[in-house]
């Protein structure tokens, strides 16, 4: 189970440029209850802002990807 703050550990970690895919159970697991709820949404876009990454919704993949700047 990926926490928030478990994600947050390795996306300040990762390298400029890195992506990270973030699966729908993987996004449920860390800001419940995940897609398609309005307020995950929310929290996951100023989550990535505050960890310094671009976030990308790939919907027919059923990922996000956050991309560290």
């Amino acid at each position: 189970m990926l926490t928030a703050e478990v994600l947050k550990s390795y996306l300040k970690e990762m390298p400029r440029g890195h992506i990270f895919d973030l699966t729908y159970a993987l996004f449920a697991d860390a800001f419940p209850p995940g897609e398609p709820d309005p307020g995950a949404r929310a929290a996951l876009r100023a989550f990535a802002a505050e960890c310094r990454c671009d976030l990308n919704h790939n919907a027919l993949e059923g990922r996000y990807e956050l991309t560290r700047r």
